[in-house]
């Protein structure tokens, strides 16, 4: 979903991959169009911009094949950039329409790409992997690159190049001269790509790109590679993406670190039996948003508690402390803490602890120690 329009790609038992419906009045680039109201209300809410939202998504939905009840349903919603605003914006209108949290998932493009991608024979992600697709009048060509030299595999996803395709660019020339001018920008745009890079396979997303002028871009595109074109990519790869999380696809040993991934492990050591172990609370890899994780813990003589944060490239981990100043005086092994650890960004961390106090013998006092780490 997104400005430009939505998609619906949906699976049960009784198909053999996702299929991706076609409806009445979508455009040629498969998209059913959005009205601005329901976007507005994905992007900044409001009482009319929700209302417009829930509407449109319950539309959406109802267009699902075969009897179901909302609830019974899980979602995925991809996005081009997912923020915490919009993410709570689309939670809100699908819990109104009775959808559970736990059955609600949310992504950015770059993720369900990574999905898609994965869930294609093996052969096809053996090397680097090509995308091409335009953004703002660009030509926007990424790079899906797995670092096999650690364990698990490390895959990212980054944007190397670009060419400019607006009506700027093009400057007046007439059809034929711009159809040779777009050739030419995108076989040097491919170029870039390609460069000292093992490219298996490319894939061009949506209905722009053309063997009509595309001519020689082509060629060199399907040369020794694979080549796909397609306008489903973002959809599948979401619905890939639950499929997985639900354990209906078994995906390979690799660990996504696209922009809304969490880049370390948190954990905490703990004591248990008298044995201390430690703990991960939220791995690497999670997406920020769904990144939530709380625990009570018993101190004992503990007068703070430390988060520990390992890279997932196999860097140092760090200890980052949160000391309980003021803390109630009572006998030991007489205090439960909650601790609650959420992520309002990629890369900031926002750790609380609250006192609970102790059954009948200690009320809580309602004190709340905060922290935030910058990862």
């Amino acid at each position: 979903m997104s400005a430009d329009g939505a998609q619906i790609t949906w699976y049960n038992s009784t198909l053999t991959e996702p299929q991706t419906l076609s409806l009445p009045g979508e455009g040629e680039d498969g998209l059913m169009s959005v009205p601005s109201e329901a976007w507005k209300g994905a992007m900044r809410g409001g009482r009319f911009g929700t209302q417009a939202l829930t509407r449109f998504l319950a539309g959406m939905i109802d267009t699902v094949p075969g009897e179901k009840q909302i609830k019974d349903l899980r979602i995925a919603i991809t996005v081009p950039s997912l923020t915490q605003s919009l993410g709570d914006h689309l939670v809100a209108a699908l819990e109104s329409l009775g959808a559970e949290r736990k059955n609600i998932f949310l992504q950015d493009w770059r993720t369900s790409f990574y999905y898609y991608v994965i869930s294609m024979r093996r052969e096809l992600w053996s090397g680097d992997v090509a995308f091409l697709r335009v953004k703002n009048q660009q030509m926007v060509g990424s790079i899906l690159h797995i670092d096999r030299s650690v364990k698990p595999a490390v895959v990212t996803i980054d944007e190397i190049a670009s060419a400019d395709v607006s009506e700027r660019a093009r400057g007046g020339m007439n059809d034929e001269d711009w159809d040779r001018e777009r050739d030419r920008r995108l076989y040097e745009l491919l170029g870039k790509l390609f460069e000292r890079r093992n490219v298996t396979t490319s894939y061009l997303y949506g209905n722009y790109f053309d063997r009509s002028w595309a001519q020689r871009s082509f060629q060199y595109l399907t040369f020794r590679r694979h080549a796909f074109q397609g306008q489903n990519l973002f959809s599948k790869g979401a619905c890939y993406c639950v499929m997985a999380r639900l354990g209906y696809v078994k995906m390979p040993d690799l660990l996504f670190m696209g922009v809304d991934q969490i880049s370390e492990d948190i954990g905490i050591r703990i004591r248990v039996r008298g044995k201390e172990q430690y703990q991960v609370l939220i791995p690497a890899g999670l997406n920020w948003y769904e990144a939530h994780c709380q625990i009570d813990m018993i101190p004992d003589a503990e007068k703070s508690v430390t988060i520990l944060t390992t890279p997932a490239d196999g860097g140092e981990t760090v200890g980052h402390v949160l000391r309980l100043d003021h803390f109630p005086e009572r006998e030991n092994r007489a205090t439960r803490l909650r601790m609650t650890i959420y992520f309002t960004s990629r890369n900031r961390c926002e750790i609380e602890v609250e006192d609970l106090g102790f059954g009948g013998f200690y009320q809580p006092t309602g004190r709340v120690w905060k922290r935030q780490v910058i990862l």
